[in-house]
């Protein structure tokens, strides 16, 4: 286990990135207000949808076609923009190691979206919500997620 170098914690859900310093293992954890991230009106979803509806061929039937829900996508591109920073960041050796923290769906959706940089520094993953944390509560609940790990 190495006690040197930088980790980067990201709390984040749909609609709100947080990311937090920690220079040395098990130290003081530190946030980055700088790189706080919040879902924009590009990521928002659009007041009406587009889909096509289906007519039954027997009965009066009809439902809708390519039924995707405007948040779940406007969800999806807000975590692609965060997974495209944090790739950014890891090119230019912004951080050493990486620990996401999000509700179990964003969680999901972030990891899939992490380049090859990022993915070679993931250290832990906590599949909870904390993006409403502070920096101690942070540091409290990584020190319980690499128990864990």
């Amino acid at each position: 286990m190495e006690l040197t170098g930088t980790t980067w914690i990201v709390a984040a859900d749909a609609g709100e990135a947080r990311i937090f310093e920690e220079r040395l293992r098990a130290g003081e954890v530190r946030e980055r207000t700088d790189l706080r991230a919040r879902a924009d009106s590009g990521d928002q979803p659009q007041s009406h949808r587009h889909m096509a509806t289906v007519h039954e061929s027997g009965g009066f039937g009809r439902h809708g076609a390519g039924t995707r829900e405007a948040s779940d996508e406007a969800e999806r591109r807000f975590l692609r923009r965060v997974a495209e920073s944090l790739e950014a960041a890891a090119k230019r050796e912004a951080f050493d190691r990486l620990v996401l923290m999000a509700p179990p769906r964003a969680l999901g959706l972030l990891r899939a979206e992490l380049g090859p940089a990022c993915v070679r520094r993931l250290d832990v993953c906590d599949a909870h919500e904390r993006v409403h944390d502070g920096a101690d509560a942070i540091r409290q609940r990584l020190r319980e997620a690499r128990a864990k790990a």
